[in-house]
């Protein structure tokens, strides 16, 4: 397995099953700008540096396990310009701020962490194998209950995001990276419990009605639903008999959920749906070859 160096992929991803649909990542830099994160190629900006994480790719084409060259960090661009970032320390020679960045692998050892109030008991929680850890700095995903729950698993930054000069690193610790890479590779400094699920119910924004159209073919209906930046992994598609259910979440964590009432039965198991960059393309397969006057059944 190789893993994918795109902006907002990350993923793990084998050669054989690469496309020109696989990776859904930013072909822009980040932009930091009067407290807002985001990416230069799109349009969604939120306020904390966890959000800014999630926030989904806006393009979509074949996986890349390239290595980035140390001059193409985004970050490497003058960075005070940015109001969120801390004024330039005064009075301190280049040299001495050059000598006091400390390398990526020379991180203290991990103090162990307070016990902390979880609001979700983790058992009895149905979580997914290979759901991520949510704490900054972990990047471990869940095997199993006796493997992922244990008190000192965890290895995360408990502090926020910190640049400064171009230096970039926690309010938790002191090592310091000067590109994005290697600011992400830098090593938690406090060990507890992974967080699977969170200790905050997640917040369901509804997105807005997303336009669609239908044509026919023979014996199939092919809807389209116009979306972009749609979280494929999130997402999903439901045939039944005499319905189709939508759950769309797209790229600013905005979620659609539709149900569709179909004008006749289909038959789920030779229907089928496909992710696009622009929209959700859904082919259902008719019960019967009649034609349909309509897409939704009357009620």
């Amino acid at each position: 397995m190789l893993k994918c160096t795109r902006n907002g992929c990350g993923r793990d991803y084998d050669n054989v099953t690469n496309d020109q649909a696989a990776c859904q990542y930013h072909p822009g830099i980040p932009e930091f700008h009067e407290g807002l994160k985001g990416w230069t190629c799109c349009k969604t900006r939120v306020h904390s540096f966890d959000d800014f994480m999630e926030i989904g790719g806006c393009k979509l084409g074949e996986h890349s396990s390239t290595p980035k060259h140390k001059d193409d960090d985004p970050f490497k661009a003058d960075l005070t310009k940015y109001d969120d970032v801390l004024p330039p320390s005064k009075g301190v020679p280049a040299a001495a701020a050059a000598a006091s960045v400390q390398a990526v692998e020379a991180a203290p050892a991990p103090r162990v962490a307070e016990p902390e109030p979880i609001d979700e008991d983790p058992v009895g929680i149905a979580i997914a194998k290979g759901a991520k850890c949510k704490r900054n700095g972990c990047q471990a995903t869940y095997e199993s209950e006796s493997a992922s729950h244990g008190p000192e698993q965890c290895r995360f930054h408990s502090g926020s995001a910190l640049f400064h000069e171009g230096n970039k690193g926690w309010t938790c610790c002191k090592p310091r990276a000067t590109d994005f890479d290697e600011f992400m590779r830098i090593k938690g400094c406090t060990l507890g419990r992974h967080l699977f699920v969170g200790t905050k119910p997640e917040k369901k924004l509804q997105a807005d009605k997303c336009r669609r159209d239908f044509y026919q073919m023979g014996s199939n209906v092919i809807v389209s639903v116009y979306a972009k930046k749609i979280d494929r992994e999130a997402s999903s598609v439901t045939f039944a008999p005499d319905s189709l259910k939508l759950h769309l979440v797209h790229g600013d964590g905005k979620v659609y959920d539709d149900e569709i009432a179909l004008n006749a039965p289909i038959v789920p198991a030779d229907s089928s749906f496909e992710y696009l960059s622009t929209k959700v393309e859904i082919k259902l397969a008719k019960s019967s070859p009649a034609a349909w006057p309509a897409l939704e059944r009357d009620h």
